[in-house]
């Protein structure tokens, strides 16, 4: 079994639970999280908080130092999805990855609509609120947590609906768009290419989320194991806060293996339909950095 960030203070009952689970990547299934709730007697808003520092160990921070964890219940299955944030040294600071969308990607890659709750180690910042805001679930019950304890076996924590951080929001709703982000999306798209990680690239851009500009976009990227890694893109209403698809498939690896692996990306696929915008400059240069030996296969879907 592959060992696990977990910290020396973690409880050890709830280590052996979840280990087996976490061992498989950073996601905890609703089966054991019924089972812990019932075991320890306690409910999932306070595994979700003790949860956040096993979910910080995840962050790559080489600028900033500071580790943000979050963890994200999803709304069509009741899994929990870890996140962290995301530093890329050699390149602007606006690709960073952000705890929050990290969570979200990785609900979202997984097939979950929505979410419910999602627990974060520091106050969200105007960014992540703002990103949160593009959610279908936003306005509908969407809570967030934060933890209220200072000492170490206190994890209590305070429930506040996104409209308690974010008043007077802009989204979508503000550009005359119904549903939102994790809103299940089917984009016909078509590309000439059959080789196996364009055709990863195209399923990815067909569930990509870009209904502001039709930027549809999708990328994968192999490593030299063989795995392969999807990113979507994820547009947002106030624009700033949109997720590329290489930071979704960079955000998606590092919370589907093993702790602090290195980034070992050997090919990678982007495909995007034509449209006002396009990610493939900003990719090449960020891979450039991430992985400066492999070139970006760069491919133009067809819509409908």
């Amino acid at each position: 079994m592959t060992e696990l960030p977990f910290p020396d203070d973690f409880a050890p009952d709830l280590r052996d639970l979840l280990a087996p689970d976490l061992s498989k990547g950073a996601m905890i299934p609703a089966a054991t999280v019924e089972r812990a709730a019932a075991q320890l007697g306690q409910d999932t808003g306070t595994l979700m908080i003790q949860l956040l520092p096993l979910a910080a160990a995840y962050a790559r921070v080489p600028l900033s130092g500071f580790h943000v964890g979050a963890v994200a219940l999803g709304r069509t299955t009741g899994n929990l999805y870890f996140g962290s944030n995301m530093e890329f040294s050699g390149h602007a600071l606006s690709f960073s990855v952000h705890g929050e969308q990290s969570a979200i990607n990785h609900a979202w890659q997984a097939g979950e609509e929505g979410l419910d709750t999602l627990a974060v180690n520091a106050a969200p910042c105007g960014y992540c609120r703002q990103f949160m805001n593009e959610l279908a679930s936003a306005g509908h019950g969407f809570n967030i947590l934060m933890r209220k304890g200072s000492d170490s076996g206190d994890f209590s924590y305070s429930t506040q609906p996104l409209s308690h951080y974010l008043p007077e929001s802009f989204g979508p709703a503000d550009l005359g768009m119904e549903g939102g982000l994790m809103s299940p999306q089917k984009q016909q798209l078509t590309i000439q290419s059959k080789e196996p990680l364009a055709q990863a690239a195209l399923k990815a851009a067909e569930a990509s989320y870009a209904p502001y500009t039709g930027g549809y976009c999708g990328i994968a990227v192999a490593q030299a194991d063989g795995t392969v890694f999807q990113g979507r893109y994820a547009e947002n209403a106030a624009y700033n806060p949109s997720f590329s698809p290489l930071q979704s498939a960079l955000a998606l690896m590092n919370m589907r293996q093993p702790c602090q692996s290195p980034i070992a990306i050997t090919a990678a696929t982007l495909v995007e339909a034509q449209a006002p915008i396009s990610q493939r400059s900003a990719t090449e240069a960020v891979l450039s950095a991430i992985a400066p030996d492999v070139p970006l296969t760069y491919i133009t879907a067809q819509i409908g």
